[in-house]
């Protein structure tokens, strides 16, 4: 399934998302991730982000305007004594050549998606002054055959869980705010609670 989100045309935002700096395989990734929440919003046009640039570089903001960027995101991915990483990043205003702020974020491998999720949440929110929808989950019931699954994934359909399988159709599951069971029917449905 492929969603074209159509319509937002000229008035899109150009930002871009330099690769981060740090651990190789895991900052580039988390950097791929943040790109595509924006470009998957139809409400931001990407700028070619270039070499990698650390969340504490200095930026050069004519050269960033010249490429046509009004923010761009930088950071870095570190590793931590307890296996970890600890990702940073900072988001820049290009025209006025200041910053819209960072965080930092402690995580384990497995968790680069949810964290590249979450940062596109941040850019989401400080330039288009709402809250993001990127680290929220989806769920949707797929058939096949005779047997019917619950499946729970990421917003943009990625890391998809089964948290029900039945022969029965499945028909409007309850959920609770803090992932607590509730009752669908007959059943009882455990899964992680919706952000």
């Amino acid at each position: 399934l492929s969603i074209e989100i159509t319509g937002a045309g000229a008035n899109r935002i150009p930002v871009a998302v330099a690769d981060f700096a740090g651990e190789a395989g895991v900052s580039k990734a988390v950097a791929l991730v943040v790109r595509a929440d924006l470009e998957r919003s139809g409400l931001f046009k990407l700028i070619e982000g270039g070499a990698p640039l650390a969340d504490n570089a200095a930026v050069n903001f004519a050269d960033w305007k010249a490429r046509g960027a009004d923010a761009l995101v930088t950071g870095s991915v570190v590793p931590t004594a307890d296996g970890r990483y600890e990702v940073r990043f900072r988001l820049h205003d290009i025209p006025k050549q200041g910053t819209l702020g960072g965080l930092a974020y402690v995580m384990a491998t497995q968790q680069a998606r949810t964290t590249a999720h979450r940062i596109a949440d941040f850019v989401y929110e400080k330039l288009l002054g709402e809250p993001g929808v990127f680290s929220t989950r989806i769920a949707y019931v797929v058939k096949s055959g005779g047997r019917f699954e619950l499946q729970v994934a990421d917003a943009d359909g990625q890391n998809a869980q089964t948290a029900l399988a039945s022969r029965e159709p499945i028909i409007s599951p309850a959920w609770s705010p803090d992932g607590k069971a509730e009752r669908s029917g007959s059943r009882t449905l455990r899964t992680p609670s919706f952000r």
